[in-house]
């Protein structure tokens, strides 16, 4: 969804979450009660264009991925069809960059470097809140 070493949304992407973020919020809505936290993951490839330095490049996408992630939660919060849920989002919606930590693989074993630069949506639960209260409710 990114070219490599840009932070900007295509066209594509946009159109894209406008379509999926209004829905998912709507989802997720029947569970607020169950969620910590949502974060948009940002992710890059290793490697760094001009740099051979292992550990210059983990630095240099660690910034690269947190400007995705923050792309994409500043685009997804200014859509119209979400300002009913700003509040919420404030409380419970963070953007946060993994550099190049989780990359996706191929079959082979060998990094997928195009799938590798995305951004992903996860749920944190506060399963272990809600275990202590079907806990005290059952004693």
């Amino acid at each position: 969804m990114f070219k490599t070493g840009n932070a900007a949304l295509s066209q594509n992407y946009q159109q894209v979450l406008a379509q999926f973020f209004p829905r998912y919020l709507q989802v997720l809505q029947p569970y607020h009660d169950a969620i910590e936290a949502v974060r948009i993951e940002g992710h890059t490839s290793s490697g760094w264009l001009g740099s051979a330095d292992e550990n210059n490049s983990y630095f240099n996408n660690l910034k690269l991925s947190q400007q995705r992630a923050r792309s994409v939660l500043y685009f997804v919060y200014g859509l119209q069809s979400v300002q009913q849920y700003h509040g919420w989002m404030k409380k419970n919606i963070a953007a946060v960059g993994y550099s190049s930590s989780k990359p996706v693989l191929n079959a082979d074993g060998s990094e997928n470097s195009e799938q590798s630069r995305r951004v992903a949506f996860r749920i944190v639960s506060n399963a272990e809140a809600q275990i202590l209260v079907i806990l005290q409710e059952s004693w």
